[in-house]
């Protein structure tokens, strides 16, 4: 467009119309770029694969990174101390949302800001976890997915007895000092008593009381280790994982990650699957909508996986069915 001539005189109406419009558009365009903040623990199995599904399921949304979506991550590397200070950071950073994945990560945004939404994948439940209050009372910047990993205890157990069909006895380690730990030994308990297995606990206070415990263990026909979502206890499946294939014990835990690295099987929520969830949380509240006003979903996938491996180590077979009800099997 160009200025024009009016009885011998520039009209600049036009040009200056122009100059204006594109001022305009500049709040316009900003408004289309969203920055999400993303806050880790540490980059494990399950936190690539929540990743990897909410980066697919925004990008099926129609968000192209880099060009209206900018995804800023803080992995802490294990570092529990930091997750506070990267929060900050984030914030810094003028984020418009956080995505968190587990507990400690998704406390430490909620401690940051009461303001900028949080969108949470999470392997329990957000109650117990102690990250809302209970059902009918949502945070106000909060939201997520949830897998609710103890209400899957009862059929982890059914598939463990399917796996081990000579399934007697169940033992498990448990942090002592840990109410959450001991909430989920008694939903153990009573998914025993349901399946007639009996059950043996061993509550420990330290890593060396663990190491003890579990090198004390004899070989047993019939009894198997079964892990609740324990943190003192998951803090040495590495020594676990060894000890167990020493004594021939299998294993049965609730997530793939640990299947991956060395127990006979694990029965637990997609991440993929929960990152996507996520995912559609997100284009919710970036097209207006309130977290407040989004419950909390539950995990809609759960798969079974098998370490052919340890089976063969350990000298278990897997029954056929069992293997056509896996979703992967670690050959």
């Amino acid at each position: 467009m160009t200025a024009t001539h009016t009885d011998g005189r520039l009209n600049m109406l036009p040009l200056l119309a122009l100059i204006m419009a594109s001022f305009l558009m500049v709040p316009v365009l900003a408004l289309a770029q969203s920055r999400v903040g993303i806050l880790v623990q540490e980059m494990g199995r399950s936190q690539t694969q929540a990743l990897k599904g909410l980066s697919e399921e925004l990008k099926r949304l129609g968000y192209q990174e880099r060009k209206d979506l900018f995804l800023e991550t803080r992995n802490v590397k294990g570092n529990r101390a930091a997750l506070q200070p990267a929060a900050g950071e984030l914030l810094k950073q003028k984020v418009n949302l956080i995505f968190t994945t587990g507990t400690s990560a998704t406390r430490a945004a909620i401690a940051a800001t009461k303001d900028v939404p949080i969108v949470f994948v999470h392997p329990s439940d957000p109650i117990a976890s102690g990250l809302i209050k209970g059902a009918g009372e949502p945070t106000k910047n909060l939201t997520g997915v949830a897998a609710y990993a103890a209400h899957t205890t009862a059929k982890r157990l059914e598939l463990f007895k399917e796996i081990i069909p000579g399934l007697r006895k169940i033992l498990v380690f448990f942090d002592a000092n840990n109410s959450f730990s001991r909430d989920n030994l008694k939903i153990a308990e009573a998914a025993t008593q349901r399946l007639g297995l009996q059950l043996s606990s061993y509550g420990i206070k330290s890593t060396d009381e663990l190491r003890t415990t579990l090198a004390s263990l004899r070989r047993e026909n019939g009894a198997a280790i079964f892990q609740i979502a324990d943190d003192l206890f998951e803090s040495e499946t590495e020594f676990l994982f060894e000890t167990a294939r020493e004594k021939k014990l299998p294993t049965m835990f609730n997530e793939e990650a640990w299947a991956i690295n060395g127990a006979l099987a694990a029965y637990g929520p997609s991440y993929l699957e929960m990152g996507r969830q996520a995912a559609r949380l997100i284009d919710r509240i970036m097209k207006g909508q309130k977290p407040e006003s989004l419950p909390i979903e539950r995990a809609t996938k759960f798969d079974l996986t098998l370490n052919y491996r340890t089976a063969t180590f350990i000298g278990v077979r897997f029954p056929e069915e069992i293997l056509k009800k896996a979703e992967k099997v670690i050959r």
